[in-house]
C-alpha cells in the first residue's frame, strides 16, 4: 500500500496511459494548450516581454547587445527566440509570458491557473526527449490533475494567507509533466516532488504596489519543476512526505487543522478535474469577470451612457474584495498594468466607457484615460457573505444614474467556467486574436491546426518552429 500522497500522486501519473484518458479530457487538454500558446504569443507584443526575455537570456548566458551570434544552447523552444535553449530556461520564459496578461485559464475551486506552469514543462519535455503528441497530452493531463488536487486540499486557504497557489502547486505539476517524458523511475519521481517543496513559492504582496511580480510565478514554477526532476535524476533525494509531513507544504503554510490531506489523491483517474478548468474572456483577475459580464449586459440592455452614471456598487464576497476592491482608494487609481488587472473599479469603468476590457485596455495610455478614471472613482462595494466563494466567482453590479433611476444585474457564473462554458469556437477565436499579435494569420492557423491534432503528431518539432518564428515579428530587447 502506498504510504504517502506523494507516492500515490506519482503512481497515478506513471500508470496513466494515453488510452486511459477519456476523449473529452483529451479535447479539453488540447484547448487549454492552444489557449496558453495564444496568450503567450500575445504577451510578446507588450511591455512585459522585455524584462522577462532579458532575464531569461542573462541566466542562459546570452546577453543582448549589438553583436548577434547564432548558436544552439539546448533542445527546447522559447517563444520568439530564434535559438533553442535548455529546458528550464525555455519553460521559464514560456510560462511567464503565458501568465503575464492574466488571460489564462483557472480551475475555480482550487484557484489555480493550470496550463501556465504545466504546458511549458510538458512541451520542453516533449522537445528534449522527442516524445509524441500523445505523450505530451498525457504529461499535461497528469500535471493538471495533480496540481489541482494540491489546491483542493485547502481551497482558498493558501490565498487567504497571501500565497499564490499557481506558483506553489504548479511547481509539482510541472515536475510531473517533465518527469513522465524523461523516463524518471518511481523512486526518483517521488524525490522530484519532495525537492519541489523547496522550490515552490509565490506571494500576493505584488497587490500592494501593482508590480508585475505575479507574471514570474508560473514561469518559475515550470523552471523549478524541471530542475527538481533533473536533480532527482542525478541521485539528489527529496522527502516523500512533502505534502502532509511535520514540516511539509500543508502544515508549514496552513497549520495542522487547515487542510484535508485525503483530497490530494481523491478521485485520481476517476474524477477528471481537467474538465472543470475554465477559460478567461478578459485579461484580468478572474474574480472580476462576472462583474464585467453583468456590467456589459446592463450597459447594452439599458443603453446606459457612462456620463450619466452617478455611482456603481459591486456586491462581492470578502475573498474577491481582498483581491480586487480593497483598498478602494488605490483600486480606483491603478498605478500600472498589473494594478489595473486587479482593479475591479478600473475594469468595470472600462466596460461602461468603452464597451470592452481587452489586452489593449491595460496599456499605459488606456490606464491613464481620464474618462475611465473618472468613472472608476464612482465605484464602491458592499460585502455579500451569501456568495459561494471561492467555489464560484459571482458578481452583482448596481448602477445609479443622475436622474435617480437604478439598475442591478447579477452573473452567478463567470463566462468560461464549467457552469457557463466557452464553446470550442470561443477558444479558437480568442486564440487567433491573441496569436496574430506575434504571428501572421497563416502561421496562427497552422499552429491551431497542429495543436488540435496533437494526438496524431509523431513529435512537436513543427510547433516549436512556429513558436520560434515569432522572433521575426518582434524587436530584440537592447
Amino acid at each position: 500500500m502506498l504510504s504517502t500522497p506523494n507516492e500515490a500522486m506519482c503512481q497515478f501519473s506513471r500508470d496513466l496511459e494515453f488510452a486511459d484518458i477519456p476523449p473529452e479530457v483529451v479535447h479539453q487538454a488540447k484547448l487549454l494548450i492552444l489557449d496558453f500558446w495564444g496568450i503567450a504569443l500575445a504577451a510578446c507584443s507588450t511591455e512585459i516581454d522585455k524584462p522577462l526575455r532579458v532575464m531569461m537570456n542573462a541566466v542562459t548566458g546570452k546577453i543582448p547587445g549589438p553583436k548577434k551570434t547564432s548558436y544552439e544552447l539546448g533542445p527546447c523552444s522559447a517563444i520568439a527566440e530564434k535559438n533553442r535553449m535548455p529546458a528550464p530556461n525555455a519553460a521559464f520564459l514560456n510560462g511567464a509570458l503565458g501568465h503575464s496578461l492574466d488571460f489564462d485559464d483557472t480551475h475555480a475551486k482550487s484557484i489555480i491557473h493550470t496550463a501556465a506552469p504545466v504546458v511549458p514543462a510538458a512541451f520542453a519535455g516533449a522537445e528534449a526527449f522527442q516524445k509524441t503528441g500523445p505523450d505530451m497530452i498525457r504529461a499535461c493531463v497528469a500535471g493538471f490533475e495533480s496540481e489541482i488536487r494540491i489546491g483542493l486540499a485547502a481551497p482558498g486557504k493558501f490565498h487567504a494567507r497571501g500565497f499564490h497557489m499557481t506558483a506553489i502547486a504548479g511547481t509539482f505539476g510541472a515536475a510531473i509533466a517533465y518527469a513522465l517524458q524523461s523516463g524518471l523511475g518511481a523512486e526518483r519521481m517521488n524525490w522530484a516532488l519532495g525537492i519541489c517543496g523547496s522550490m515552490a513559492a509565490g506571494l500576493f504582496e505584488y497587490l500592494e504596489n501593482g508590480s508585475p511580480v505575479k507574471a514570474l510565478h508560473p514561469g518559475w514554477a515550470a523552471h523549478g519543476g524541471i530542475c527538481s526532476t533533473i536533480l532527482a535524476d542525478n541521485d539528489f533525494a527529496g522527502p516523500q512526505t512533502v505534502f502532509e509531513g511535520r514540516f511539509g507544504l500543508l502544515k508549514s503554510h496552513l497549520g495542522d487543522d487547515e487542510f484535508e490531506a485525503e483530497a490530494l489523491t481523491r478521485g485520481l483517474g476517476e474524477t477528471w478535474e481537467t474538465l472543470a478548468i475554465g477559460f478567461k474572456p478578459y485579461p484580468c483577475g478572474h474574480v472580476i469577470h462576472a462583474f464585467l459580464d453583468a456590467g456589459l449586459r446592463l450597459k447594452e440592455r439599458e443603453k446606459i451612457p457612462h456620463t450619466k452614471i452617478k455611482s456603481i456598487v459591486c456586491h462581492a464576497a470578502k475573498g474577491a474584495i481582498d483581491l480586487v476592491l480593497d483598498p478602494i482608494e488605490v483600486k480606483r487609481k491603478p498605478r500600472g498594468e498589473y494594478d489595473a488587472k486587479f482593479s475591479l473599479p478600473y475594469c468595470l469603468a472600462s466596460i461602461f466607457v468603452k464597451g470592452k476590457c481587452g489586452v489593449d485596455d491595460f496599456e499605459k495610455s488606456a490606464i491613464e484615460d481620464s474618462r475611465v478614471l473618472a468613472l472608476a472613482d464612482k465605484v464602491s462595494y458592499v460585502q455579500d457573505d451569501s456568495q459561494d466563494f471561492p467555489r464560484y466567482f459571482p458578481g452583482v453590479v448596481e448602477v445609479r444614474l443622475d436622474d435617480g433611476s437604478a439598475f442591478i444585474e447579477e452573473e452567478k457564473h463567470q463566462r468560461g467556467c464549467a457552469e457557463n462554458p466557452f464553446t470550442d469556437e470561443d477558444v479558437f477565436e480568442k486564440f487567433k486574436d491573441n496569436a496574430r499579435r506575434s504571428l501572421s494569420p497563416g502561421e496562427a492557423e497552422d499552429l491551431m491546426v497542429m495543436v488540435m491534432a496533437l494526438e496524431g503528431l509523431e513529435n512537436v518539432n513543427a510547433i516549436g518552429e512556429i513558436l520560434r518564428s515569432a522572433a521575426s515579428h518582434r524587436v530584440d530587447p537592447q
